[in-house]
């Protein structure tokens, strides 16, 4: 039962893949694996013998366990399945089954393997904590795929006619508050492959570093576990209880005091470039981040007036103006990308009794005495300015303003817009 076991965690250990990040390498000490170029195909091609069927079962389990410790998932997927065909009540091959689907990040599969196998045997604890992760990433993705689905069928831009691609942000003050559950979001840090975690064991403590990376595939393996704990996912506290919990089931560890934190934050990275003065790829130390605090983070140049949200998530795009307070609240999260930009040119139109009418820059929050300083002045005492603002349907809406009432301050200087048209009359 211990070899069944030994291979099984054998099984856990991931391999390397040509996706992995730059500068990541093997944990020292660690024999590095290799994939050969042509896989056998002879568990998945063999049809299941009618005699001496257990022993095809264990030849079979062990082929299973070469290919996932060589990395080649799907062929173990296939071998492990030869096996629970021929064995429906081996609940070991089924924990390797869901361990292999979960290597290939097909959660459902794993899912339903690892609930097979905890059928036939219930306290396996690893296969629990494993389960549990994966129906975390399931719910994860489903809950990516729901808006997704969502932004296609327009249900979140009804009332822009900009591409999907770069939705301009609407956001409002009221729209633009977070939630509960983006709030929650800034409060916490998951851990995820490349991290860097400082784990300290007051009894049982190995002479190794306590500074351990998380490896692509998302576990923790320190050599004082019994195997290596699914940690992508979980926050430092849900590791602690993981690892102390281990380390209770040991007559020699009866009050085990874990400690663990994370040292360097490598999962959690977004992208910032445009006009800031400290461009580059930035970490996260939470979930999400507000807008703002990225931004200041990057120390945005003077001609900056926009910002570029890329959506990892969903790939769409927001532009907000960087003078929208309750627009920039909104959450940056890993994988994004941000982008200061330039704020374009934009022009308002001004005639009637004006020294030079035309065509002039605007530029925020700009008033209508100085749109008519802007023109040049008066001609002569003219008396009203008549603002025409186009109402967002192609209509013009007139609004009416006694100059001397403005100069007097009876009535405050009206701020205008891009695009307005004003016109100065006796």
């Amino acid at each position: 039962m211990l070899r069944v076991f030994f291979l099984a965690a054998l099984l856990l250990l991931p391999g390397l893949s040509s996706d992995l990040v730059q500068g990541q390498t093997d944990p020292p000490g660690r024999p590095r694996r290799t994939q050969t170029a042509e896989a056998p195909t002879e568990a998945s091609d063999r049809k299941a013998p009618s005699l001496d069927d257990n022993a095809e079962v264990k030849r079979l389990y062990k082929m299973g366990v070469e290919y996932g410790r060589a990395g080649l998932y799907h062929i173990a997927v296939r071998t492990f399945e030869q096996v629970v065909k021929l064995k429906p009540d081996y609940a070991d091959a089924y924990f390797s089954l869901g361990h292999a689907y979960y290597d290939l990040q097909q959660w459902e599969q794993a899912i339903d393997s690892l609930q097979r196998g905890l059928a036939l045997k219930p306290d396996d604890k690893d296969s629990q904590d494993r389960l549990a992760h994966a129906q975390l990433m399931l719910e994860r993705e489903t809950g990516k795929r729901e808006e997704r689905q969502l932004g296609a069928n327009g249900e979140r831009d009804k009332a822009t006619d900009s591409p999907a691609s770069l939705r301009s942000s609407a956001l409002s003050p009221a729209n633009s508050k977070l939630s509960a559950d983006d709030n929650a979001l800034t409060k916490v840090y998951r851990v995820g492959p490349g991290d860097v975690l400082d784990v300290r064991l007051a009894e049982g403590v190995s002479a190794q570093s306590t500074l351990f990376t998380i490896s692509p595939a998302g576990f923790l393996e320190h050599p004082d576990l019994s195997a290596p704990l699914p940690s992508s996912g979980l926050t430092v506290e849900e590791i602690t209880a993981r690892i102390a919990d281990d380390l209770k089931g040991r007559p020699s560890t009866k009050n085990p005091n874990v400690s663990v934190a994370v040292q360097e934050y490598v999962s959690h990275r977004i992208l910032v470039s445009g006009l800031v003065k400290e461009p580059g790829t930035k970490s996260l130390k939470r979930e999400a981040i507000p807008l703002y605090v990225v931004v200041a983070d990057a120390q945005p140049l003077p001609e900056a007036g926009r910002v570029s949200v890329l959506r990892n998530e969903s790939n769409e795009s927001y532009v907000i103006d960087l003078s929208e307070p309750s627009a920039m609240n909104m959450l940056v999260r890993p994988g994004d990308v941000v982008t200061l930009l330039e704020n374009p040119t934009q022009f308002f139109y001004i005639g009637g009794k004006v020294k030079s009418p035309g065509e002039k820059t605007f530029r925020r929050g700009m008033t209508l005495t100085q749109a008519i300083i802007a023109a040049g002045g008066l001609t002569k005492n003219s008396k009203e300015a008549r603002l025409a603002r186009d109402n967002g349907k192609g209509f013009l809406v007139v609004n009416r303003y006694k100059l001397k009432a403005i100069e007097s301050g009876k009535v405050p200087d009206a701020v205008i817009q891009p695009g307005d048209r004003i016109t100065i009359i006796d």
